[in-house]
Formats: C-alpha cells, structure tokens, sequence
C-alpha cells in the first residue's frame, strides 16, 4: 500500500482494547499513526490509556493525537475550579458524561483535578483540533458544512454531528471522523467521509483503519 496512515477510534478507557489493537498494527518506520480523540471517560481505565498513549508518543515521534470532545470537558472542567471562575455546570457535564468513571480510575484526595498527574494533563493539552495529510483530514466530530449555521459556543469540529453527517459537500479531502458510534461496529464508508467510532464505549470493538497515501481506494479495518 506504500506509506499509510493508521487511524484509531475513540478509545473510552478501554486500555486492553487499545493494547490489543496497537498490537495488531503492521506499522512501518513512515507510516502515520493518528488518534481522533476521546480517550477517556465511560471505561474504566482511563488513567491506563493516557500512559500508554504519553509512552507510545516517546517511543514513536510523530504519532498524532487529535482532541475529543470528552478531552475538551475534562480540561473545561478543570480550568473553571483553577482559574476561581467555578462552574459546577461544566463539571457537571463532564461528570454525567463519564467524567465520573475517569477520576474513579485515579487515587483519591482532593482538590480533584491534582489527582490527575501533571504529565496526563499536560498530554491533554498538547492534543490538536485537526490534521490533514495527503487525500484525507482527521478531525474528532466533523466539520462545518458551508453555508450551515451552527449556533453553539463550542467549536463544531469536537460537537458536529447530523450537519456534518447529512452533508455531502466536498470538504477538500475525505474525512476521518470519530464522535458518532456506529452500532454496527463497522466503519462509516461514505464518498466523501470515514466513521471509525464503532461504539468501544457501548460493547463494540475498538477500530483503527489503515490507509493509503498514494491510493485512496485502498484501505484495511483492524478491530479489538
């Protein structure tokens, strides 16, 4: 297939789901490794799955990590206590939504946020919003169709879904999205999209897809 990307699905705190996939990798020196965020929350070993990913980034430079949604609320979560601008609503939020299995996963004290180690933190924060590389560009939700008004302070690449979705507007290069969980567990094969959340949190398998730089026809589905 000639240099490739691999991507992965969002993660969820499944850390032996993620072992097991990374395990089955045929990872050459120049092919790409990407994450498309959502690493945490609803499983139960969120802790676990940050070190591994803050090991796997020293032991292979360059592998990309993109931010998810559920990165975004734990940040947002931890910035209102720390700044004195307390928010209850926005750890609230992050707390109903798996929030609370992450900081289970931690040893207990308090103020919670130093429960988390500096170094997952700062993982957290170093995650990028989107990648593009040759026919594709990675993002966490999806983008902003042209011409669609979105509303919301939060910045749609992390929130998007039926816009984005239902949209089959040309973006410039075909999408590799996570967010939306297909129930299938197989991947979202669209013309001008790829969904590869197939639903970790949920029960479903944890799925990377390997594609090719050269030749967009090709591709291969790894799962866990």
């Amino acid at each position: 297939m000639g240099r490739c990307i691999f991507a992965v699905g969002d993660v969820h705190g499944h850390y032996w789901r993620l072992v097991n996939l990374i395990a089955q990798l045929p990872l050459d020196p120049d092919d790409v490794l990407l994450f498309v965020g959502d690493y945490i929350d609803r499983g139960a070993d969120s802790d676990k799955v940050l070190q591994f990913l803050i090991e796997l980034r020293d032991s292979r430079p360059g592998t990309i990590f993109l931010r998810g949604n559920h990165e975004e609320m734990m940040l947002d979560a931890r910035d209102a206590f720390q700044h004195r601008r307390i928010d209850y609503e926005r750890y609230a939020l992050w707390m109903g939504n798996g929030g609370a299995e992450t900081l289970e996963a931690y040893p207990q004290g308090n103020p919670w946020w130093q429960r988390v180690p500096e170094s997952h933190w700062l993982f957290l924060e170093a995650t990028s919003l989107e990648y593009w590389l040759g026919p594709y560009a990675f993002v966490h939700a999806g983008f902003l169709p042209p011409d669609t008004h979105w509303g919301y302070a939060e910045d749609p690449r992390l929130w998007i879904r039926e816009d984005f979705l239902d949209s089959e507007h040309d973006f410039g290069a075909r999408v590799v999205f996570g967010h939306t969980p297909q129930r299938s567990g197989k991947p979202l094969m669209m013309k001008n999209k790829i969904g590869i959340d197939t639903a970790a949190a949920y029960g479903g398998p944890l799925t990377a897809i390997r594609l090719s730089i050269e030749d967009p026809q090709e591709y291969e589905v790894f799962q866990a």
